[in-house]
């Protein structure tokens, strides 16, 4: 992401958005100094999906943990950037990208596309 030809206003704009959705969020910085947009309890906006399939994932049944790297591998990760006005365009980015994705996850499930591959071999 060019980050030199973005204003500040524009910068502060993404910054309101964020906010708008997350109150609180805050730049942090990871252990290799790249930076990242984090909600009030220090979570990675970028990669919330991560923890959420931490937080709903079945551990009572699992003698080992292949399932659980396969649900995690499934997920898309977003890298920390190097300037704080990258992290702040990136996650905003991200935020409009997720709202796309699961407002039309629906029309992509795995059972239209098949009924659909059906029809089109028929």
């Amino acid at each position: 992401m060019k980050i030199s030809n973005i204003s500040k206003e524009r910068f502060l704009e993404a910054k309101k958005r964020i906010n708008k959705k997350y109150p609180g969020a805050k730049t942090s910085i990871d252990p290799y100094g790249k930076y990242f947009v984090s909600t009030s309890d220090d979570r990675d906006i970028c990669n919330l999906q991560i923890g959420q399939t931490i937080n709903a994932y079945n551990f009572d049944n699992e003698d080992d943990l292949y399932g659980f790297n396969s649900a995690l591998n499934k997920i898309t990760t977003i890298p920390h950037s190097n300037t704080i006005k990258e992290a702040w365009l990136k996650t905003e980015v991200a935020i409009k990208s997720y709202h796309v994705v699961n407002r039309n996850n629906n029309k992509f499930s795995d059972d239209k596309v098949m009924k659909k591959m059906a029809k089109d071999f028929e």
